[in-house]
């Protein structure tokens, strides 16, 4: 019985004709549905950033965001330490919750592209570990975890409603475009996240009730933080047309410097993963690192907001090019260690760093043709963003909403598709889907491909095959055939390698030539040019792709021994589509 007449049926009949309008109207169902993810997920925002404050005010005697001026003041060994003993803490809570480790946002990209629930559990764990790690110091955003979070609170909602599949993907992405909406103060840059990363889609249906959620999100953050905006940007222009050419240029270096980061995070991730060590203290490793690092520039610590406004409002020179590179080591270190946070603000402070090195630049060259660094740095916030998530629009309409700024919309809305394609022509993976891949989860393929990738030949092929010896008279072929489960037939030579298929179509051809059951043998009627075949580690995919070629409804699947090909199975397209919709069936229960 579906949930929803048990929760609003019962003896009374007014319950029971509420329980029926729903069913009858989907569209209000889901508006409703996505004011109670929008409520949870603001509120989740809202402990979410107590928590950091506790732990950051633990550790450091401040609550505050902005917290360059305390760690200016703390000294370096204690800058050294601090983050190192909340790696510790967050390994020791990964032993017990592996999930407890990481960025998030591939996790619940995963989640939505496999048709998988979230466990409510991930939103508890991962705020600690996460307030944890930032509230210690380490270089990293909140912005992961809270989608990680928000859309936990989604997936439980959906359980408890027993959502089924479309319906919970769309709930899951409520719950993190909520959280995304509420952590930056931008309910239109939250929705965009939501369905341009996550879902890939934009299809009204589902992105009507990832709006909603997202506004009463950004609305219970604001009744508790307050209406300003993430970040102070001054206004600025653009000076003349000149400054285009220079913004494309300020694009291509932005997908350089972002695909440089995507490389860096993952070749450390990969080293901290490969060490000999227990995994619960990778995490302190990774945070001794990152504090040595900040001995010498505090502004790599934690979230990074004063640094960024700093840079907005022009305060920069040539050091900027140096604490690029010393984000991307932090940032490597603390999360590719296996510390908890977010590469959202991570990729924004690269960014302004980037753009106002280059504004900079170009400022002290050409004065009065070109803008203030700053602008160059608002610019190449977004421009970063594009390079690292491949997700243009949530760029560009996240750093308006977060600024506030719309004079620089042009330069904005150039340097990031510049630097979207770019990077695309660089590095085909973003930095959120890099990790998918390697876990054989191509996210833009659709859960259709997701679905035959992820079944492997060997598991569903038919080894009781009937085959025959190419010197086998037509007549045991026809006897033979008359039994056999199949219609597609290996023929084999006397050491028992594959040399040909025989189909029905082959037979057909001879079937109806009078005497010829005992001269004709099978070898002379079979196909032995260009005969396919799989190996049991072949995926459904490759298999589809194989049968398709000539429109076969079975192919041999064959090992090599150094002689030849052997036949272990055959694989007939029945038994594929019924594996595949016995999937398809499970992923949906």
């Amino acid at each position: 019985m579906d949930i929803r007449r048990e929760l609003l049926g019962g003896p009374h009949s007014k319950r029971r004709r509420f329980g029926r309008f729903l069913d009858g109207h989907e569209d209000l169902y889901m508006v409703i549905i996505a004011v109670i993810i929008g409520l949870l997920a603001g509120y989740g925002n809202i402990i979410f950033r107590w928590m950091i404050g506790f732990f950051q005010g633990l550790f450091y005697g401040s609550r505050s965001e902005f917290i360059l001026e305390t760690l200016n003041n703390t000294p370096f060994y204690k800058i050294i330490l601090i983050p190192a003993i909340g790696g510790l803490m967050v390994g020791l809570i990964s032993i017990m919750f592996k999930f407890a480790k990481g960025h998030g946002v591939p996790d619940v990209m995963k989640a939505i592209a496999m048709n998988r629930s979230i466990s409510p559990a991930i939103a508890i764990i991962k705020s600690l570990s996460s307030a944890i790690t930032l509230g210690s110091g380490g270089s990293a955003g909140r912005e992961g975890p809270i989608v990680q979070i928000g859309a936990a609170i989604g997936s439980g909602v959906g359980r408890f409603f027993r959502f089924s599949t479309s319906r919970m993907k769309a709930s899951v992405a409520c719950g993190a475009a909520g959280g995304l909406a509420a952590t930056f103060n931008a309910p239109i840059g939250g929705a965009m996240f939501a369905a341009e990363v996550l879902l890939g889609e934009f299809g009204l249906k589902t992105f009507s009730p990832i709006i909603i959620a997202s506004v009463i999100a950004t609305a219970v953050s604001r009744a508790y933080l307050g209406h300003e905006v993430t970040f102070e940007a001054p206004v600025y222009h653009l000076e003349s047309a000149f400054e285009l050419p220079l913004y494309a240029l300020l694009g291509l270096l932005c997908a350089v410097v972002g695909v440089f980061f995507i490389r860096t995070f993952y070749f450390f991730e990969e080293r901290f993963e490969s060490l000999d060590i227990p995994s619960w203290s990778k995490p302190a490793l990774g945070g001794l690192l990152m504090g040595t690092l900040a001995v010498f520039s505090r502004d790599i610590m934690g979230v990074g907001y004063d640094t960024i406004i700093k840079v907005l409002h022009g305060e920069v020179g040539m050091i900027l090019l140096v604490i690029v590179f010393l984000k991307i080591l932090a940032t490597s270190f603390t999360l590719g260690s296996g510390g908890s946070g977010g590469l959202f603000v991570p990729s924004l402070f690269i960014g302004a760093v980037t753009g106002g090195f280059f504004g900079w630049l170009m400022h002290s060259l050409m004065p009065g043709m070109t803008a203030d660094s700053g602008a160059y740095a608002l610019v190449a916030m977004s421009a970063m963003l594009a390079a690292t998530m491949r997700a243009p629009l949530t760029a560009i309409l996240i750093i308006f909403e977060i600024t506030q700024s719309y004079t620089i919309i042009l330069p904005l809305m150039l340097t990031a598709i510049i630097a979207n394609i770019a990077a695309n022509w660089i590095e085909k993976e973003s930095i959120f889907s890099w990790i998918l891949t390697k876990q054989g989860i191509r996210i833009k393929r659709g859960l259709e491909e997701q679905v035959l990738d992820s079944i492997y030949v060997r598991d569903v092929q038919f080894t009781d095959v009937t085959s025959f010896h190419e010197n086998t008279p037509f007549r045991e072929v026809m006897e033979g055939i008359q039994t056999a489960p199949q219609s597609y037939f290996p023929v084999l030579d006397n050491s028992e390698h594959l040399v040909g298929m025989l189909s029905l179509d082959d037979i057909r051809g001879v079937i109806f030539e009078e005497g010829l059951e005992d001269i004709v043998v099978a070898g002379e009627i079979c196909t032995k040019q260009g005969v396919i075949y799989l190996y049991p580690d072949d995926t459904l995919t490759v298999a589809m792709e194989k049968m398709g070629r000539k429109d076969l409804g079975a192919l041999p699947v064959v090992e090599e021994d150094g002689e030849g090909y052997r036949v272990t199975g055959l694989l007939r397209r029945s038994d594929l589509i019924l594996a595949y919709n016995k999937r398809i069936a499970a992923m949906r229960e």
